[in-house]
């Protein structure tokens, strides 16, 4: 059912295992944030839903300027720096320590991997849907979609055995930091491997199309974390 030969296009095979490593980042990411929240801090489950809201608002602003600057000047920058941007906030809550300040020690970590999450999600998607032809456009989409689902459900059943039996703050530290080192995996794998050419048969893709192809962060439900759409 799924054509492989589809994945040796350059940008297509290399811009699936960017995201692979992407998206589980995010998904792990994204969930422990609000479970630390509630069982270390003793956030309710609403405000610890909320405590993640920056990501939100800055998807909902940000990922069509950036797509369309990737439209213009291509994926490759957006898709290298934007992951290891975000890998950097995560790296920022390395600090949280007891008692927790949210305002300090989680917040500035959270805005930054906003950021990141903005300058990346739509030249991702514009970079893998234009290295192959149109026609394919659809096959290629569910593929990229399944890829990034299935590496954040593996990531999420792996979180227990990175925290150990109870989620402290060490156990938190560790998960932010494997969180960080796949963020800036994938930014790495982009760098080295995604460029910015077009497939042959695909038309140039304008800048506000591309700035179209966001899967933007939502909410999941209070202290639910977060989820890509």
């Amino acid at each position: 059912m799924m054509p492989l030969h589809l994945f040796r296009e350059r940008n297509f095979g290399i811009g699936n295992l960017s995201t692979a490593a992407f998206y589980a980042g995010i998904s792990l990411g994204t969930f422990i944030i609000p479970v630390f929240l509630q069982e270390a801090a003793g956030f309710t489950a609403l405000a610890a839903g909320l405590a993640t809201i920056p990501l939100t608002l800055m998807s909902l602003a940000l990922s069509a300027l950036f797509g369309t600057l990737a439209g213009k000047y291509g994926p490759r920058l957006f898709m290298s720096v934007g992951p290891a941007l975000a890998g950097t906030g995560f790296a920022l809550m390395l600090f949280t320590a007891d008692p927790l300040d949210y305002w300090w020690q989680i917040l500035p970590g959270v805005v930054v991997f906003g950021l990141g999450l903005a300058v990346t999600v739509a030249p991702l998607t514009a970079a893998i849907l234009g290295a192959i032809d149109p026609a394919q456009s659809g096959i290629g989409s569910a593929i990229n979609n399944a890829v990034s689902r299935v590496a954040g459900l593996l990531a999420i059943a792996a979180v227990g055995l990175v925290t150990g039996p109870v989620l402290d703050t060490a156990g938190f530290h560790r998960v932010v930091l494997v969180t960080a080192l796949l963020l800036v995996a994938a930014g790495i794998v982009s760098a080295l491997g995604i460029s910015n050419r077009l497939h042959a048969g695909a038309p140039p893709i304008p800048p506000e199309a591309t700035a179209a192809c966001h899967d933007r962060i939502v909410p999941d439900g209070p202290g639910r974390g977060l989820k890509p759409r």
